[in-house]
């Protein structure tokens, strides 16, 4: 069983949509916490913390944070579907 993932992200970045639609395709919605860090500037303190700068999209799942929106992508199309 997956453990809750977290998503950095914020909506007007394109990369961000890339994954949003995928998780949205793959109806794995509930499996997230998504974390919009221009709406709270905790969230993008602790994506720096975690990652040292602020580049969204970021996945967090147990192994660690995934940057680059087509790796997470195809993460996400090989675990979900």
């Amino acid at each position: 069983m997956h453990s809750r993932m977290e998503l950095y992200f914020y909506e007007d970045c394109e990369y961000s949509q890339i994954v949003l639609n995928t998780i949205s395709k793959l109806k794995i919605q509930d499996k997230f916490t998504f974390k919009d860090i221009r709406l709270n500037p905790d969230y993008a303190q602790e994506l720096v913390d975690l990652t040292g700068d602020i580049t969204v999209p970021c996945l967090v799942n147990a192994e660690g944070p995934m940057k680059e929106a087509k790796d997470i992508r195809k993460y996400l199309v090989s675990h979900f579907m």
